[in-house]
């Protein structure tokens, strides 16, 4: 991973702490308590006043690294997601091809790679590899997605799991 992902994950997660105390009830119960805490108007321990900042902090963790997980597509959508948004998960599988095509060639090959054994992102993965197409050669997205393999073995597993995958000889494949 690259270090300005890193810092934009932290950077993330910071946010997220930000939107949790100020905008939800457990964060302004958080802040009241502090304030009656520094005022001498409770005289409960400080760990029991920032129990609403500790879960804060937790769940924001949590659902940092679920969405990093989903948008590098590591993981489907939960239940109430995909539920509730048809339309939204289309454009979010079009986000993530972006992004994923954005971290070069030597990632596309891999998740690629990683996703022909997982048989429901069939969907998914083709539609990757079309557009990573417009950008790079299948032959050179083989050749990264396992670097102890052939290429040409590579393709030959990426067809057999159901990928539609350009000929031999045509301008995409070389």
């Amino acid at each position: 991973m690259k270090i300005s992902s890193i810092i934009g994950l932290i950077g993330i997660y910071f946010l997220s702490i930000i939107a949790f105390a100020f905008t939800g009830w457990i964060g302004w119960l958080g802040i009241i308590l502090i304030l009656l805490k520094s005022f001498n108007v409770i005289q409960w321990a400080w760990w029991i006043v920032a129990l609403p900042f500790e879960y804060g902090s937790i769940y924001c963790l949590y659902m940092t690294i679920d969405g990093t997980k989903y948008k590098a597509g590591l993981k489907d959508a939960g239940k109430y997601a995909r539920g509730t948004s048809s339309y939204l998960q289309e454009k979010d599988e079009s986000f993530q091809i972006q992004i994923i095509i954005k971290e070069g060639a030597e990632h596309i090959g891999e998740t690629i790679d990683r996703l022909c054994n997982e048989p429901s992102r069939l969907k998914f993965n083709q539609a990757l590899l079309d557009a990573s197409l417009e950008h790079y050669y299948l032959l050179q997205l083989a050749m990264f997605a396992n670097k102890n393999d052939n290429p040409y073995d590579t393709i030959k597993k990426w067809k057999e799991t159901g990928l539609k995958l350009p000929e031999e000889g045509t301008p995409e494949f070389s």
